[in-house]
């Protein structure tokens, strides 16, 4: 009753007074379960006094768990406390509040283990940086279901939920299930080949703003390779194109979009070799822009999931004749396995739309 009208504000001056007085022997009572309906009663008040809520999270696990997962008296510096130097079962009490603050998440973003990353992940209320998410990242990324909570998050940084991906298809091509079905070296294509199409795609939702920090971080990845410019071009991504040649290079953006614009071979060769590309990636790169150039202005309608598969296959044709100069070789086969792949993919969205239409 005590408890309750102190929960309630019931209590005024000398009877308040006296009240907490009286609360603190409760405190002392040997029975948890006194003390644990004190914290019962407690637990959701914005009344309650505050160095008695500290006292019963200070409490056994039993006791504390109602005032740590409830209590709007608690800071965020005490459930950062509470969370570095608690139980199991206490930390579980911080991270099943209703509402998680910016520290708090954090904290355990930083010091929990994956079961409780993932939670505080998921947690639908927590308030959580892309800082954070970055962090969680970094830590357990390696861990299938912080992988999965991460991914499932729209707020994901691009760059951060393109490394998971990658993360996501290393884990699957470790597992001996798929390397025996599928065989080693096409589990590795087929993995490399997947997360390459995804970060093209990936790319369209690149902000103006963002594209030289996801470039970057593409390039200090080593995936700014060959058949990931190839792709990019093709499917008419040529923001994306000139931004990671500028990173490649070390040019201006203005240098690097006016050689690219113009398309004059001399300029466009030494800038990549600039770039470190190899010698054969000079032509095939600006025939792939001249291509995709003149499609895109056909006076025809055709479907842009068709765009990268077309620009592809008259690539593939147009360099069919210099298969045996040097370099070219390598490049045919590389433009050869990009267009079926790009074809295939091409045709399963397709299905994938006409299914669910």
């Amino acid at each position: 009753m005590l408890a309750a009208a102190f929960a309630a504000g019931h209590l005024e001056g000398e009877d308040h007074t006296t009240g907490l007085v009286a609360l603190g022997h409760f405190l002392d009572d040997p029975s948890p379960k006194v003390r644990r309906a004190l914290a019962d009663a407690l637990a959701t008040s914005t009344r309650a006094p505050r160095r008695i809520v500290l006292a019963l999270a200070d409490d056994v696990d039993d006791v504390a768990c109602p005032v740590v997962s409830a209590s709007p008296v608690l800071l965020c510096s005490d459930l950062v406390d509470l969370f570095a130097y608690g139980s199991p079962r206490l930390r579980a009490a911080v991270t099943s509040r209703e509402d998680l603050s910016r520290k708090v998440s954090a904290a355990i973003v930083e010091i929990g283990s994956a079961a409780e990353v993932a939670d505080v992940i998921d947690h639908p209320a927590a308030d959580i940086t892309p800082c954070s998410l970055r962090r969680a990242a970094e830590r357990l990324g390696d861990d299938a279901d912080v992988r999965g909570c991460l991914l499932a998050r729209a707020d994901l940084p691009l760059d951060v939920r393109q490394q998971l991906l990658l993360e996501a298809g290393q884990a699957l091509s470790r597992m001996a299930l798929v390397r025996n079905t599928v065989g080693e070296r096409r589990t590795d294509k087929l993995i490399l080949e997947s997360c390459e199409a995804a970060t093209v795609d990936m790319a369209g939702d690149v902000r103006p703003s963002h594209m030289a920090t996801w470039v970057e971080h593409l390039r200090r990845s080593g995936q700014l390779s060959t058949a990931f410019l190839i792709r990019i071009v093709c499917a008419g991504q040529v923001d994306l194109f000139t931004a990671s040649l500028v990173a490649l290079s070390g040019l201006s953006e203005r240098r690097v979009r006016a050689i690219v614009v113009d398309g004059r071979q001399g300029a466009f060769d030494a800038l990549m070799k600039t770039a470190g590309l190899p010698d054969a990636s000079g032509p095939l790169l600006r025939t792939a822009i001249r291509l995709w150039k003149r499609i895109a202005n056909e006076d025809r309608p055709f479907d842009d999931r068709a765009m990268p598969s077309l620009v592809m296959s008259r690539l593939a044709d147009v360099f069919a004749e210099r298969r045996d100069e040097p370099g070219f070789e390598a490049v045919m086969t590389l433009l050869r396995r990009l267009e079926t792949e790009t074809v295939r993919r091409s045709v399963r969205q397709t299905f994938v739309q006409l299914a669910a239409a």
